[in-house]
Parts: structure tokens; sequence; C-alpha cells
């Protein structure tokens, strides 16, 4: 029987090292996705070889257009064959709709909502049936703002693609997406070391805390599990209740 791999991208980072722990300490085998953060990813896989689980790298920029497609040629190529996808890769830029760049509105877009949805399709010749797929969403993708314009409708757009793409691939697929709200990880650490932005979240979000990356962790974990079997196009909103405020 073939072994059968959980690709998780932006592996390296606060959110996608403690899905990645979580997801070893369920026996899953992880193929570790990184583009700039070699040391980082690493350093994970050796932490991860403890729990005996086998573990690979692949690489690309999924900033670039070409990114999806030479990360599935890769993926493909070297004959891997996967029970799970966690898109959980995402980057952030500053910008309202006066001030946002074409640059960060395409790097943004590329990463969080275009490399996704190209992963799953270029990724389906080597998904087992059945299995699952975690889209990594975000509160800003339901609760507008006006710091990261391109953030928060790139997230949205993930949202209406977790749907979209849950009904297309029914029922040998199952799509669902995480929305976080806060969580100090490294795409919004900068902004959260500001006391006064830190105190306004704080006082906003009902259980009077930010996230832990473990938390998410556990609840990608149980969407990619036959726990949540006849869960599909949902989106697990995770924030402590700041999309209620």
């Amino acid at each position: 029987m073939e072994e059968k791999y959980v690709l998780v991208t932006g592996a390296a980072g606060g959110l996608g090292s403690a899905i990645s722990n979580e997801l070893a300490k369920k026996g899953m085998n992880l193929l570790l996705h990184y583009n700039r953060s070699a040391e980082g990813v690493r350093a994970l896989e050796k932490e991860l070889l403890k729990s005996g689980v086998k573990t690979e790298l692949v690489s690309a920029d999924l900033s670039k257009l070409e990114g999806p497609g030479m990360l599935s040629e890769e993926i493909i190529n070297r004959g891997f064959h996967l029970s799970g996808l966690v898109n959980n890769a995402g980057i952030g830029r500053p910008g309202n709709a006066a001030t946002v760049t074409d640059e960060d509105w395409d790097a943004v877009s590329n990463v969080n909502l275009r490399a996704p949805v190209l992963l799953v399709k270029k990724l389906l010749p080597v998904m087992a049936r059945p299995s699952s797929v975690v889209n990594i969403a975000s509160a800003a993708g339901i609760r507008v703002g006006v710091s990261s314009i391109s953030y928060e409708v790139a997230k949205a757009g993930l949202i209406h693609a977790t749907r979209s793409m849950a009904i297309a691939l029914a029922p040998d697929i199952r799509v669902n997406a995480v929305a976080p709200g806060y969580v100090r990880t490294n795409i919004n650490n900068q902004r959260l070391s500001d006391e006064r932005i830190l105190n306004g979240i704080l006082s906003r979000t009902p259980m009077k805390r930010l996230g832990k990356p473990e938390e998410i962790a556990k609840l990608v974990s149980f969407l990619l599990s036959d726990e949540s079997s006849f869960m599909t196009g949902e989106t697990v909103v995770i924030d402590g209740g700041i999309t209620l405020a």
C-alpha cells in the first residue's frame, strides 16, 4: 500500500509549525512546503522526526503565477500521494482602498486565494478518495476592517472558494476552512507589538485574549480526520468572539 502524506503549505511559520506538530502527533506523514524559510523548515523537520512520522520538504514561491504549478509538479513527479492538504501559506500587506499598491494586491491575492484553489485543482490526480482539504481563511475575511484590503478580500474569497470547491469535489474530497481571529504569529507579530493596537483588539474580543497557534492546529486536525466526515463547505470561526463585537 502506498504511503500517503498531508501537504502543509507555509509550514515553517508559527501557525504552520503548530499545525505540523499536531498532525505529526496524530501519526500523519507530512510534506512541508516553504519558500524563504529553509532554515526554519529544516529545524521543524528535525523535531517532527522525533514523532516517528515521515517528512519531506517541497519548495515554491506561491506569490508568483507559476508557483502552484511548480509545487504541484514537484509533488507529482516525486511520486507522493496525499491524504490531505492544508492551505496555510499566507502573507499580509498594509494598504486600504486608497493606498494599496498593484504589487501588494497581486502578491497577497496570489498566495492567499489563487494558490489554494489551483493547488487543489492541480493535485487532484494524487489525492486519495476520500481525502480532506483545509483552507486557512481569517476572521478578517468576515469582519470588515481598513488596514489591509488585499488581505481581507483574499480571505473572503477563500471562504467563498471553499464552498464552491466543496460542491464540486463531493463526495470524495471534503473542503472546509478555518477562520482564526488574532493569533500571535509571524504574519501579525509586528502589529500586535504595538500596545495601543493590542489593547484595542483585546477590548473588542469577548474572550479578552489572543488565540494560540495550538488551538487552531487542533481544529485543523479535526477537520482532516474522520471525526468530521460529514462536514464539507464549512468555515469554522475560531476568534474569541471578535466577529460578534
